[in-house]
């Protein structure tokens, strides 16, 4: 309904010529839905305009929205609607900028709505209905009624709408406003069909496309009709389904509206899917459908969902085919469109959230939309995807490697498109880069790769000697045998009695808000061990490395599979890259020294009495290969507890919920599938509360882990009542002649090796910064005041980030290891965890009695997490934090 209340293209004092005309054309290129186009004509209006506050700047900021909204982007439409309203406030006041500031508002709301930020709608909404009630303008009314009852409806506030649209039509009959009367009788249709009122609900259609065909309103029509479609389909109608799907195409080829043509031809197809008989029609409807989206912008988030339907009937023929290689085939390519339909469009998402600075993550978000185009069959627009992502590389400054590593994967899948063209002496020299930057790298993987990719082009050729000479020396390289791939040296020694030689996997990954994880290059390097080892001390005792696993081949290679390192996390500019390196290490020759020595080994023993135990003539074999073994890491000798090794292999990882989506999270967090026993006699429990326990029955009762922080500062009474009552000192012991101070959460044998770290964003009298609880003294020590909370937020989960960015203090629980490793040796890890669990909980609960919200929280990037605290080393580590503020389901009492 808002198309009806934009702003005019002329500014209320006259435009020139060339704004009204460059205008018009940026308008119907919007109406086109040729949405890229419009973008950068309205963009250069907007630049040729100036930064003056002008009737005509709005209006281009209002359209500009739009057109970011219309392409997924309701971030940047949000933005700019905003700067529109405030570039109406600082206007003369006249009745035509109050009304092009009541489409800004209600644009605004559009753009909330569609995010779910509906109590943000709703007040931009409202804020519109006030401006044409001021201005006594029904037709405005209308509109703005129409997108509350709109809102309405997406929460499921049904009779609202209903009320919110009676009222619209109410007022929009008397002024002869068919169209938009029209619209509302649709949307009414809509509110019944949602009642599950379904003759009322086609009534109230019918009569929208009665007065749109009276109009000549083909536009119109079609969305009735498609709905009339819908609707006819879920009652189970599906000749008289078929029938209006078949009407709305015609319009749309009519009209030619491609956008929609594309959408009812996928509808149709996707009706047809689920009769057997017609599932080649369905495929064929489904094809065309595509064909269109291809003359679209690829830009539009809803022009992938006919990969969706492509998907299902791919899966269905798979599922009837008898052929299993035509099968296979079948399934595969159902796989690639479901993956082209869920991660097109968030790619294109992030790509507009990242802007046009050259970045490592807009690079690598280049590279995934090329290789979606590629599969999607436009490797037309692909070969541009590649290009300006390989130009964007050349401008970073990044770790090298990384840059030079996606550089290849660039030039590889530029080869694919470029090849797949028909441009095969461009695909070459795309493929040699590849090859060339995977020699310069070392990484047999990424060489391997691009010499098959050119045995298949010269195949293509018919190259028969050129393609059958690249995979032989693809097979070289992939084997380790080709010389040249060989990594640099590192200290280890090679001996007549055996050989070493260090294989890594390599892999890295990109993490983007909201929540997107994007698999990067992977690698593989081989390093032939040389040079004279590091000797191992004689005190060391050594073990091997904790779940490294072993094999020996039937050439008596002894082969160690390494367990994966910690992963090293970079944050760059829109995005954190992981990298992570898995390690094996292989040592031919001298199995029998090396099998008796690793029997030995059992952490206990030292090397010198390892070696002693050994015959005269292998202990110096021993020793070196002792040394050998700790250069790879396939021994410990660092003599490191396993708790602190179990704390590096379970930090939060990057995938939410383990990996599962979020319907299946939600499943699982509310399916009841707890431990019980059936056949065991159950005792009723009184729910009676003694007065005693009432108020602390109360508190957990109130007690709720919130999302919705809002940025509201505490003040500082409430902060420090809440260190003090749930960290704080609470009496003494005498134990052995000396005074144990106790403190309000229980800890292990009273050595309280948690440390307290409150990060301070927003309390009222305290300098943001990082501080250190000193329970004893019951003091704050400020450790650090260069903090930016923007850092505290980058180094959260991407799904973590906004709640955190709302929090007032973030208060981090670090484990202090060697403070109970002294006393516990392996076992303190657990104690320690245990101890950061009962903090947490009462900060929680004085936090909800203080009238706060808190929460325990873990989802971090613990490396940029852990240097922001200033803890750098191993000994001390980031556990578990608890966020606290005022959020929407709090009471602020001040």
């Amino acid at each position: 309904m808002n198309s009806s209340r934009s702003g005019s293209l002329h500014n209320e004092d006259g435009s020139e010529a060339w704004y009204v005309a460059e205008g018009k054309r940026a308008q119907q290129l919007m109406d086109q839905g040729q949405l890229g186009r419009a973008t950068e004509v309205f963009e250069a209006i907007l630049a040729r305009l100036g930064d003056a506050p002008s009737y005509s700047r709005a209006v281009i900021l209002e359209r500009l929205g739009r057109c970011s909204h219309f392409r997924g982007g309701s971030d940047v439409a949000v933005a700019q609607f905003r700067e529109g309203i405030a570039v109406t406030e600082r206007l003369a006041p006249s009745d035509g900028v109050k009304q092009l500031r009541g489409v800004l508002h209600s644009d605004l709301g559009d753009a909330f709505r569609v995010t779910g930020h509906h109590s943000k709608a709703r007040e931009a909404y409202e804020a519109a209905l006030k401006i044409a009630e001021e201005l006594k303008d029904p037709r405005g009314q209308g509109v703005d009624l129409g997108q509350l009852g709109a809102l309405a409806l997406a929460e499921g506030k049904l009779a609202e709408a209903l009320e919110r649209y009676r009222q619209a039509l109410k007022l929009l009959q008397p002024i002869g406003e068919p169209a938009m009367e029209a619209v509302v009788w649709h949307q009414l249709g809509r509110v019944f069909q949602e009642m599950r009122q379904t003759n009322e609900a086609e009534k109230h259609y019918l009569e929208a496309a009665r007065i749109l065909e009276e109009q000549g309103n083909l536009a119109g029509t079609v969305q009735t009709y498609s709905q009339l479609a819908i609707l006819s389909q879920a009652s189970g109608k599906l000749e008289a389904a078929e029938a209006w799907y078949r009407r709305v195409i015609d319009i749309d080829r009519k009209i030619g509206n491609r956008l929609q043509l594309r959408r009812h031809l996928s509808s149709l197809a996707g009706l047809l899917q689920d009769q057997p008989l017609r599932i080649v029609e369905a495929g064929e409807l489904a094809m065309e459908a595509l064909a269109v989206a291809h003359t679209l912008d690829p830009t539009l988030p809803e022009i992938w969902a006919t990969y969706g339907v492509l998907a299902n009937i791919a899966g269905k023929e798979a599922a009837a085919n008898q052929d299993s290689e035509w099968r296979a085939a079948l399934e595969s390519r159902a796989r690639d469109y479901r993956q082209i339909e869920r991660y097109a469009p968030r790619f294109i998402a992030t790509l507009g959230r990242l802007g046009d600075t050259p970045s490592y993550g807009r690079a690598v978000i280049l590279e995934r939309l090329g290789q979606c185009l590629q599969l999607g069959g436009r490797p037309d627009l692909a070969i541009v995807r590649f290009r300006e992502a390989i130009i964007v590389t050349e401008k970073l400054t990044v770790p090298e490697d990384g840059v030079e590593g996606l550089r290849g994967t660039l030039h590889s899948g530029l080869g694919d498109a470029l090849r797949a063209t028909g441009q095969h002496p461009q695909a070459r020299e795309a493929y040699e880069a590849a090859f060339q930057i995977a020699e310069r790298l070392r990484d047999c993987r990424g060489a391997a790769m691009a010499l098959r990719q050119l045995a298949a082009l010269a195949q293509e050729l018919r190259q028969w000697d050129e393609a059958e000479r690249r995979r032989q020396e693809a097979a070289r390289i992939e084997e380790g045998r080709a010389g040249e791939t060989a990594g640099p040296p590192i200290e280890s020694r090679v001996d007549t009695s055996f050989d070493v030689t260090l294989y890594e996997d390599r892999s890295i990954d990109y993490v983007f808000d909201p929540d997107l994880l994007v698999d990067g290059q992977r690698e593989r390097k081989i390093f032939p061990l040389t040079g004279e080892p590091a000797p191992v001390a004689g005190d060391v005792c050594p073990m091997l490395a904790p779940f490294a696993r072993s094999s020996t081949d039937d050439e008596g290679v002894v082969r160690f599979y390494l367990p994966p390192g910690e992963p090293i996390i970079e944050q760059h500019p829109g995005c954190t890259s992981i990298r992570r390196i898995l390690r094996e290490v292989r040592i031919s020759g001298s199995s029998g020294i090396l099998w008796r020595m690793i029997r030995e080994m059992d952490g206990e023993r030292t090397v010198a009495e390892i070696c002693s135990s050994l015959p005269v003539s292998e202990r110096s074999t021993a020793a070196r290969m002792l040394a050998a073994l700790a250069a790879t890491g396939t021994i410990d000798v660092s003599g490191r507890p396993i708790g602190r090794f179990l704390h590096s292999v379970t930090k939060k990882g990057v995938l939410p919920g383990g990996g599962l989506e979020s319907g299946e999270v939600l499943q699982l967090a509310t399916d009841g599938n707890y431990r019980a026993y059936p056949d065991a006699p159950r005792i009723a429990l009184s729910s009676s509360v003694p007065d005693r326990l009432r108020d602390f029955h109360a508190l957990t009762r109130s007690r709720r882990s919130r999302r919705d922080f809002l940025r509201n500062a505490i003040e500082r009474e409430a902060f420090d009542a809440l260190l003090c009552t749930a960290c704080g000192v609470t009496g003494a012991m005498s134990w052995a002649g000396r005074e144990v101070k106790l403190r309000a959460y229980p800890a292990s044998g009273a050595l309280y090796a948690v440390e307290i770290y409150p990060v301070v964003f927003d309390v009222e009298g305290l300098q943001p910064g990082v501080y250190h609880y000193r329970a004893v003294e019951n003091e704050l020590e400020m450790v650090r005041t260069d903090i930016d909370r923007a850092h505290f937020v980058a180094a959260a989960l991407p799904v973590e980030r906004e709640m955190v960015s709302g929090a007032a203090a973030m208060i981090c629980l670090a484990g202090f290891f060697p403070r109970h490793e002294r006393k516990y040796g392996q076992g303190g890890y657990r104690m320690l965890v245990a101890e950061a669990g009962h903090i947490s909980q009462n900060l929680i609960l004085a936090a909800t009695a203080l009238g706060l919200s808190a929460r325990p929280f873990g989802g971090v990037f613990d490396g940029l997490l852990n240097h922001g605290l200033g803890l750098d080393g191993d000994d001390e580590q980031f556990l578990l934090a608890v966020l606290v503020g005022y959020s929407g389901g709090t009471f602020d009492h001040r």
